[in-house]
């Protein structure tokens, strides 16, 4: 699993040029989260970066995140949030705390992910949901973030014709362990969540992502960012 403390100015710089992909990423986040999230934990929050853009955009406030990454944690900071470095798989949190928990493109790294959703569950208030985020395995992205990282560049011929404009940095995709959406069903399911709801963006191949911004759909089935979301029994 990648250690990201190299690379955090690399992940700011990437979403800085794909602002077409970022929209459509932050409106199925805002669209997931909702008007009121209440009091909000986002694990794996890097570098603040969609935090910030939920404020300024959509006026939802999040200002509590997990990061194991120093170097990615202070530029969070440095964005207003108060960040706990730590894992995801046992946060040094009081129990029963937040309404909403968020792994907001952060489960492919989390090395245990079942550990991490039972721990979303622990700090969650009754009722309380946990959304997970990512990009899955089975998608378009999913695929070329495995073979990337199996090639170790996006230069191999193989991949001549099928990557989008600018790929995620390969060492980043590479690093990651992509799940199937049903993983990240049943993490939840396991952990006692029930009431699952899906949602997805990104429908269109890589090579087209980036012409306009996509607004939410409801499923998982065609989406190359998708939330798995559920609530707290």
């Amino acid at each position: 699993m990648i250690i990201f403390d190299e690379y955090s100015n690399l992940y700011d710089a990437w979403f800085q040029r794909n602002q077409v992909v970022l929209e459509s990423e932050l409106r199925l986040v805002a669209h997931v989260l909702g008007k009121s999230p209440g009091r909000t934990l986002s694990v794996g929050c890097g570098t603040g970066l969609f935090e910030q853009l939920l404020q300024s955009q959509y006026d939802i406030s999040i200002t509590e995140g997990l990061e194991p990454s120093g170097p990615m944690g202070e530029i969070a900071r440095k964005r207003g949030m108060h960040v706990t470095q730590a894992g995801a798989e046992n946060m040094p949190l009081e129990s029963g705390q937040y309404d909403t928990v968020m792994f907001n493109g952060s489960p492919g790294y989390i090395a245990d992910l079942d550990a991490a959703v039972r721990e979303a569950y622990r700090v969650l208030k009754p009722v309380g949901r946990v959304l997970l985020i990512d990009v899955p395995a089975e998608s378009s992205y999913g695929i070329l973030y495995r073979l990337g990282g199996a090639y170790g560049t996006w230069e191999d011929e193989r991949l001549r014709g099928v990557l989008p404009h600018e790929p995620y940095p390969v060492e980043l995709a590479g690093g990651a362990n992509w799940r199937p959406t049903q993983d990240k069903i049943d993490s939840a399911l396991k952990a006692g969540f029930t009431d699952l709801t899906f949602a997805q963006t990104l429908t269109r191949h890589p090579c087209f992502s980036d012409i306009d911004p996509e607004d939410p759909i409801s499923g998982y089935q065609s989406g190359d960012y998708v939330a798995v979301c559920a609530v707290k029994s």
